[in-house]
């Protein structure tokens, strides 16, 4: 899969359990579900089923509910109606919807003459001739079909409409009641309509992120504290490209963007990026270039929209994008941007850990930046830092693994509370080999940032290089040291033992040894102890030992090279003393 991950709007046409299996198994990361459509109940249902096939997964599966937002729709219809060009037509507040009279969710009258009415992502437009009392008198500049429920826009009118309505409310409370990993905002003006929505999510005792999504002309302009107040952000270009013109929407994209890459936001860019897939089995050349750029320009992830709720072929239109993404990521191109757009240090330790870690990776070649995170804080700082190599996130937190999976480059994977430092980084790395980021023997970076100072933020407190090996078997020291040997099983007799062997003594060992001790190069023995005649031959040799550990002799067979680190009470696969650590 891509560093930059696919989010896909669940729909009509991929709502069965095996559709979301077959769209995960395709790249999808996130399951968007859009609370515009549909009933409560039947979002319910979509998020519970996402929730299983997370659960039968390797890679985490997201959900993200989106908020229907202060959003002014045209009314319900059962069959389309026809507003010819040049025609006049009302706007008002109601449920009604004629040729002559289009029934809105909420009024439109602080409009002034000349004002332009945008339905449908501005499909149709018409000019504000004139108000009277609570009605908006336009004429149709530009035609067509109107449909019930369509989204209505006056660009440049402030309709003071408030950032959650009752309908937003009960859908948080859906989303906090089914764990949802992401909420997204929709039609955020400024920073405190971000916290608003965050707010409705804690007065239902929920922690769930926020999404903000772009979408109204002034969010441009407090892109800032918007970025600030946010867990991340949509480039919501269907409406911004109703507010704005359509010429300068790939620039505020391309500023957006980049804004998110130096803070570290998770950034989505979505609207219409493979749309003629929605029935075509192949994009437009076009469609293949946009989501290029965006991949190019740095985003977190892209998005499909219709393309996989209505579209004719869903998993299709995922692998397109995949291939998509993964091409470009192969690129010279993409690994030039990559190396010349590394953002400054920001003011936390964990910011600068994570870019030396960023650069200390290329230095030595690593295979992966391997990072320990509780709360996700460090995993989402290595990520601003676009590394060469792939970002592997251990974290005991399920909901912080799910999280994480919007995030370019991390790959998330759960561990075990564990409160050691040796242990934390244990974990990570196996983690790290699990994923097939890195191979036994690889070099990897490690940075820890499980201890946590402040509530919801790791401090990143360690960094390290490491030579990555599959766990084999764990003790206690009794005898340190370390020695890098081959595996010997025995009952005690040495006469067959390879020198320098590390020897595995069995629970029933009889405490004597037959043959030259000097072949002994280390002790596993599966016995607990640290005073019996084991740990006393290891002291008198001075080799180091272990105790109260096994070795598997079907995964581990006679003769394999591992490395023993009494010091840790651990054995590693292969030979993991190139003078890094292990």
């Amino acid at each position: 899969m891509g560093d930059a991950k696919i989010v896909c709007t669940l729909g009509p046409a991929s709502s069965s359990r095996e559709a979301i299996r077959d769209l995960a198994d395709a790249g999808m990361a996130v399951a968007r579900i859009n609370a515009s459509h549909g009933t409560r109940e039947e979002r319910a249902v979509l998020l519970d089923r996402v929730r299983e096939v997370d659960r039968e997964s390797d890679a985490p599966l997201a959900s993200m509910v989106d908020l229907q937002g202060p959003e002014i729709r045209t009314a319900p219809l059962e069959e389309s109606v026809r507003l010819d060009e040049g025609s006049e037509v009302r706007f008002v507040e109601g449920e009604e919807a004629s040729a002559e009279r289009v029934g809105l969710s909420a009024s439109i009258a602080a409009a002034d003459p000349g004002d332009r009415v945008l339905v449908d992502d501005g499909r149709i437009e018409a000019t504000v001739e004139r108000v009277e009392g609570d009605a908006v008198v336009a004429r149709v500049e530009s035609g067509g079909a109107l449909g019930g429920r369509k989204g209505v826009n006056v660009p440049g009118l402030d309709l003071d409409l408030p950032p959650v309505t009752e309908r937003d409310r009960a859908d948080v409370a859906l989303a906090v009641e089914r764990e949802v990993d992401v909420v997204a905002a929709s039609f955020v003006r400024t920073a405190e309509d971000v916290l608003a929505v965050a707010g409705v999510v804690e007065d239902f005792g929920g922690d769930v992120p926020v999404v903000a999504k772009l979408e109204r002309s002034g969010a441009v302009e407090h892109l800032e504290g918007i970025v600030e107040a946010a867990y991340g952000v949509m480039v919501a270009r269907g409406d911004l490209g109703v507010e704005y013109p359509m010429e300068e929407v790939p620039l505020i994209q391309k500023r957006i963007v980049r804004r998110c890459r130096e803070t570290g936001t998770p950034v989505i860019v979505a609207t219409e990026m493979l749309d003629s897939m929605v029935h075509a089995r192949r994009p437009t050349r076009a469609e293949a270039s946009d989501v290029a750029n965006a991949v190019l320009d740095g985003t977190d992830a892209v998005m499909l929209s219709a393309e996989t709720a209505v579209g004719d072929h869903p998993v299709r239109v995922v692998e397109t994008m995949r291939t998509i993404v993964e091409e470009v990521e192969a690129s010279e191109e993409y690994a030039d941007l990559r190396e010349g757009r590394v953002p400054r240090a920001g003011a936390t330790s964990a910011d600068s850990l994570a870019r030396a870690a960023r650069f200390l990776a290329r230095d030595v070649g690593a295979s992966a930046v391997v990072v320990a995170s509780e709360s996700g804080y460090t995993a989402l700082k290595t990520a601003k830092y676009r590394p060469q190599v792939p970002v592997v996130a251990a974290t005991p937190e399920e909901r912080v693994r799910r999280r994480l999976a919007l995030s370019w480059g991390v790959r998330p994977v759960h561990v075990d509370r564990v409160a050691d430092a040796e242990a934390i980084v244990r974990q990570a790395v196996d983690a790290a080999l699990g994923t097939g980021a890195a191979e036994s023997g690889d070099t990897v970076v490690v940075l820890s940032g499980m201890m946590t100072d402040v509530e919801g933020t790791d401090t990143a407190n360690m960094l390290k290089v490491h030579v990555a090996s599959e766990t084999l078997a764990t003790g206690r020291g009794a005898v340190s040291g370390r020695t890098v040997g081959p595996v010997a099983y025995t009952d005690g007799d040495l006469r067959d033992v390879p020198e320098g062997a590390v020897v595995a003594l069995p629970e029933d060992f009889g405490d004597e040894f037959v043959g030259d001790l000097s072949r002994i190069g280390g002790i596993v023995a599966a016995r607990r102890g640290m005073t019996g005649y084991p740990a006393i031959v290891a002291r008198e040799l001075g080799v180091p030992m272990i105790s109260g550990a096994t070795l598997d002799r079907r995964a581990v067979p006679p003769g394999t090279t591992v490395t023993l680190d009494a010091e840790r009470g651990v054995v590693y696969e292969g030979d993991v003393t190139d003078g890094r650590g292990a």
